[in-house]
């Protein structure tokens, strides 16, 4: 079985058509398609999302495997199965995917105040500010990193209300990422950010319109790795 067979099959036990699982993820479904056809093989950064989307790990996709049947870190050529690390290229080559699973580690929830996220949201210690006993055990080598409530409907259908944002500091957002946002009044947004021609341009998936602010405007953006499914949080015992 290739990562092609098995993002098809574990999208139809997951009961998700292809625009459902596209709309997730934020590509077309011919996108999706091609991936289940082999035509074309998601990116790694891509393959991290459809994980999630479909409550399942990369190292699966990649492999056949979880990440608890890992010991340690391997490089695995998946040559014979024809797989290929970007989506623009038909062209079969080798897949090598380092797994270290000592870069699954908690990650925290971050609350949200009544006006927002925190000006700060780390300390000079190694603990975020106004973070909560919740957390989920994710993959990641951002020591920043941090999850926070989605609220409101306008990133619907990719990001729904009482999931949470995997947001990755650490990476500096590129246009067309979606974004965590801090206004300087306190305001704390999840968007899309579009342009950064003439200030920073920043829209919804599912309201028109855009939004306009000034660099000075804004305390801090972060980039948003991909959603986190309510189901996938833990409390801290």
């Amino acid at each position: 079985m290739t990562i092609h067979t098995r993002i098809k099959e574990l999208r139809a036990a997951a009961e998700l058509s292809l625009e459902s699982l596209a709309a997730r993820l934020g590509v077309s479904w011919q996108t999706v398609q091609q991936w289940e056809k082999g035509k074309t093989t998601p990116s790694i950064k891509r393959i991290e999302a459809i994980a999630e989307a479909l409550n399942t790990t990369r190292e699966y996709l990649l492999f056949g495997e979880s990440p608890q049947t890992k010991t340690g870190q391997s490089s695995v050529s998946t040559e014979s199965e024809g797989a290929n690390v970007t989506e623009s290229s038909a062209q079969a080559v080798p897949l090598r995917y380092s797994v270290d699973v000592k870069n699954f580690r908690r990650v925290f929830v971050v609350g949200r105040a009544q006006g927002g996220l925190p000006e700060r949201i780390w300390t000079d210690g190694d603990y975020p500010v106004g973070a909560t006993d919740e957390y989920a055990e994710l993959a990641t080598t951002d020591p920043h990193a941090f999850l926070s409530p989605i609220v409101g409907t306008s990133m619907v259908p990719k990001f729904n209300p009482g999931d949470f944002a995997f947001v990755e500091p650490g990476t500096a957002p590129e246009i067309e990422d979606d974004v965590l946002v801090r206004l300087n009044t306190g305001e704390t947004m999840l968007k899309r950010l579009i342009s950064r021609r003439g200030g920073i341009q920043l829209a919804s998936y599912n309201e028109p319109g855009t939004l306009l602010y000034q660099p000075e405007e804004i305390t801090w953006m972060y980039y948003v790795a991909h959603y986190v499914p309510a189901r996938k949080i833990k409390h801290r015992m």
